[in-house]
């Protein structure tokens, strides 16, 4: 019977196939204009660092709203992490709109930095379905990485 229940209980925390088949097409884009970027011809450059950067804005904000309705789930939940739900959504949003105003590196850096403080605050989130640590993972690591690749080309250019 013991050996039913463990069962059980991993089968209901593991992810579901069309729910990982949504969460990496969600992350193509990260790989996709960070290698365009890094790798590509000059042409492609600006268009491939507007899309990494503006995707990085809308992930920032989805994943500030799974956070929202993670917490929103609960029977009190908690005004501090629903605020810094919210916060992921300012952030990058006003990382984004100082394009223009400072340094690409400088907007680079700030989107990585962003994801990094959003993945530790998941990582330390009691309450929360076992997949989403793992989700929130692979979306940082896409991020990270591919905003990563564009900061070293733009930090050699």
């Amino acid at each position: 019977m013991l050996m039913d229940e463990t069962q059980a209980a991993a089968r209901a925390e593991s992810i579901p196939a069309p729910l990982w088949g949504i969460a990496l097409t969600a992350l193509a884009p990260f790989p996709a204009a960070g290698v365009a970027y890094a790798y590509g011809p000059p042409h492609l450059m600006r268009p491939a660092l507007t899309i990494i950067l503006a995707w990085s804005a809308v992930v920032l904000s989805f994943l500030g709203g799974v956070r929202w309705g993670l917490e929103t789930r609960e029977p009190a939940p908690r005004w501090q992490r629903q605020v810094f739900s919210f916060l992921a959504a300012v952030a990058g949003a006003v990382i984004l709109l100082t394009r223009g105003r400072v340094p690409d590196t400088w907007i680079v850096g700030g989107f990585i930095t962003a994801f990094m403080i959003q993945w530790l605050f998941d990582h330390q989130t009691p309450n929360t379905p076992s997949r989403y640590p793992v989700l929130s993972t692979a979306v940082t690591t896409a991020a990270c990485a591919s905003l990563a690749m564009v900061l070293e080309r733009a930090l050699h250019s």
